[in-house]
């Protein structure tokens, strides 16, 4: 992705409601276009860790978007450092989980492409 310079354009926090829609597993998805192709990077945290998934599919077919925004400028190297500021952590249902753990990097994004910004 980076030797390419891709950008992603949009980030969302997608919800996919399990065990009869009493929980909602959340994941956070990166838009970026490859040539003319929507692509979407999903971030799944969980109790095996960190999994993901670079696919032009629908990212959740069965959840839906609760949050979405505009973040053009941000680059496949600053998710990375989102991700390594926080990859040490262990999840735990009550203060580390999937909605922690999307919530992160979904306010994260706004600080994308803050080196490119000039006054």
């Amino acid at each position: 992705m980076t030797s390419r310079n891709l950008r992603f354009r949009h980030v969302a926090i997608w919800r996919d409601p399990f065990l009869g829609g009493t929980i909602d597993h959340h994941t956070v998805v990166y838009e970026y276009l490859d040539g003319r192709r929507l692509m979407s990077l999903k971030l799944d945290w969980g109790r095996d860790g960190l999994h993901f998934h670079d696919s032009p599919e629908d990212p959740c077919p069965n959840g839906d978007v609760l949050e979405r925004k505009w973040c053009a400028r941000l680059t496949p190297v600053e998710v990375q450092v989102h991700w390594d500021y926080v990859k040490e952590r262990d999840y735990e249902l009550s203060r580390w989980n999937c909605q922690h753990f999307s919530r992160y990097m979904y306010d994260k994004a706004d600080e994308g492409g803050a080196d490119m910004v000039k006054n």
